[in-house]
């Protein structure tokens, strides 16, 4: 089977057979991540929720359903780091943003948040923590952003998030 390169949105590469749909989804999810960081929101939980709508709706942004195990592995291997330096950099950088409009906790650091939020991420892509037949995408995408934004939020932050999310 012939291999093919493709280039993603940091540079990086992933040889491949065949560009998968969570390679094609992860570069769009990165471009409006970006386009996200650079909109005015109210604050930076807004940002959070705005990226959380969008995450919920893209199942193929997961590795659950690749039949070919041996290249899936190789994918994830190639894949998956670069997207937990992707998103623990958003991350970071959103929580200082929120730690400077007073919505985030202040006795907590970045990178302790940013490594936080990539082991869970980390987490929902380990079908025996979360197997895709029992657990729906948009629930576990729900759940993590509502437990993630609850545990670094001041009590301004749980105030202002309360009045957004309605339950």
């Amino acid at each position: 089977m012939k291999q093919e390169t493709y280039t993603q949105t940091d540079n990086s590469t992933l040889t491949h057979p065949e560009k998968p749909s969570f390679v094609v989804k992860w570069n769009e999810l990165e471009r409006f991540v970006e386009e996200t960081f650079t909109q005015p929101a109210e604050n930076a939980i807004d940002t959070l929720l705005r990226i959380s709508k969008k995450l919920k709706r893209h199942k193929a942004l997961h590795y659950a359903g690749f039949d070919d195990k041996e290249e899936l592995k190789t994918i994830y291997d190639e894949d998956l780091p670069r997207r937990v330096q992707f998103v623990s950099e958003k991350i970071a950088q959103n929580f200082l943003q929120g730690q400077q409009e007073n919505v985030y906790r202040k006795d907590i650091s970045r990178e302790m948040v940013a490594r936080n939020y990539a082991k869970r991420m980390m987490d929902l892509h380990n079908p025996k923590i979360f197997p895709p037949k029992k657990v729906s995408f948009q629930t576990i995408y729900t759940m993590l952003f509502d437990d993630f934004i609850k545990s670094i939020s001041n009590q301004n932050g749980l105030r202002y998030y309360e009045q957004v999310v309605q339950y």
